[in-house]
């Protein structure tokens, strides 16, 4: 080996290779004292830290001084050639391992070089952009992102728009259902039903008028109530004639009309006295020879019940009206089985004379009711005395023949 080096080396000129060879060895002593000079952390972790990036400049000096060398004469220094190859490639890669195993050494050196200068993950870096620019693999996800179910709701969508769009649908849309479900919610029903004791069962709903002030007429009989909050009221009314229709009258002027046929009419006598507002008018009755406040005495106070006049055993008041400003009516009601007894009742109306009314005219109606026609009426009317007679009365007597007034 040092035979073909010398032949090499004959036609070289020495001085060139003295410089070269002194330049090697004073890299190499420089390198060395580099890594003996360092920290003596684990040796293991500084042969990586700091070899790779200086070993593959290192080692590349030779080979380029090997590429030139070969012209000239045989040198007569030969073996320090051998030292350019063996000390110094080895002090570079591991500095504590001996030198016979330099040639081991620089192969995983320079092998691991580039793999630390060039970071790891990039290798994976390019082999996934490598994939994804396969063509295979493009063919491979286009049918992947072909199924996703796009054009469905692009189908879909025009024909709902079409659907809105097209007037024959919008058209036929019953816009007034909601004012049918309105209305059919505010209607009025009023039902009329006959009782015993010549009286109609009056039911009356109006949910758009709950609280409202109602006003009854039938045949001259006026009364006012009051419907609940949930818009209903029910009546137990005297009937005036055997075909009895009722009108009921709303705040607004709205009106609903019921009808009832009242078959026993004829068994009954009826006298009512109808006013408005609190003119302090009453209707009494005294049955049998009774006396104020004794059993007999029938008025709104004691109104006794429409059985007693079903069993014939005398008769009973019928107070209606509930408003202060409306009107109100007292109904007495006697059979006529016990007048042709010759137990006719007394009766009379009267007028308390109060602090609003003293001084005053009061008004009002007598009406008696006749079968088979409508019932008989008659205004009433009176001057009231002055405040000096407050709580004292205002008596007619024998009604409905002749009315005198006289003082109590």
């Amino acid at each position: 080996m040092f035979g073909k080096l010398s032949e090499k080396m004959a036609g070289v000129d020495r001085k060139r290779v003295y410089t070269a060879a002194a330049a090697l060895l004073i890299a190499g002593a420089a390198g060395h004292f580099m890594q003996r000079g360092n920290t003596p952390e684990p040796k293991t972790a500084m042969a990586p830290a700091t070899p790779p990036a200086i070993a593959p400049d290192r080692v590349a000096e030779p080979a380029m001084t090997a590429m030139v060398v070969p012209t000239g004469e045989a040198p007569w220094n030969a073996p320090e050639a051998v030292a350019l190859t063996v000390p110094d490639p080895t002090d570079f890669v591991s500095p504590d391992t001996a030198p016979p195993a330099p040639v081991d050494m620089i192969e995983p050196a320079i092998a691991q070089a580039p793999a630390l200068v060039d970071p790891a993950p990039e290798f994976p870096l390019v082999e996934v952009a490598r994939a994804a620019s396969d063509n295979s693999l493009r063919t491979m996800a286009v049918p992947q992102s072909l199924p996703v179910p796009a054009p469905e709701p692009v189908v879909t969508a025009p024909i709902t728009l079409a659907a809105v769009d097209s007037p024959q649908e919008l058209a036929p849309l019953p816009e007034p259902a909601e004012p049918e479900s309105l209305a059919s919610a505010c209607d009025i029903e009023l039902s009329a039903d006959p009782r015993p004791g010549a009286l109609v069962f009056l039911s009356l709903t109006a949910p758009c008028n709950s609280g409202e002030t109602v006003e009854f007429d039938h045949a001259g009989l006026k009364f006012s109530e009051q419907l609940d909050p949930e818009g209903g009221l029910v009546i137990l009314a005297p009937a005036m004639m055997d075909a009895a229709n009722f009108v009921v009258t709303f705040e607004d002027g709205a009106r609903k009309t019921v009808t009832a046929t009242v078959p026993d009419l004829a068994e009954y006598e009826r006298l009512a006295l109808v006013w408005q507002g609190g003119t302090g008018l009453q209707l009494h009755a005294l049955e049998n020879g009774a006396f104020y406040g004794e059993a007999g005495h029938i008025w709104a106070e004691t109104p006794s019940t429409p059985d007693n006049a079903v069993s014939g055993l005398g008769g009973f008041v019928s107070a209606l009206g509930s408003s202060a400003n409306g009107y109100a009516t007292d109904v007495y009601t006697f059979p006529v089985s016990l007048m042709r007894n010759g137990e006719a009742p007394d009766v009379s109306i009267e007028a308390q004379v109060g602090e609003t009314t003293c001084g005053t005219r009061i008004a009002g109606s007598i009406l008696h009711a006749n079968p088979g026609r409508a019932p008989t009426v008659s205004d009433l009317s009176m001057s009231v005395p002055g405040c000096d007679a407050v709580g004292e009365y205002l008596v007619l007597k024998n009604l409905p023949q002749d009315l005198k007034i006289a003082g109590n």
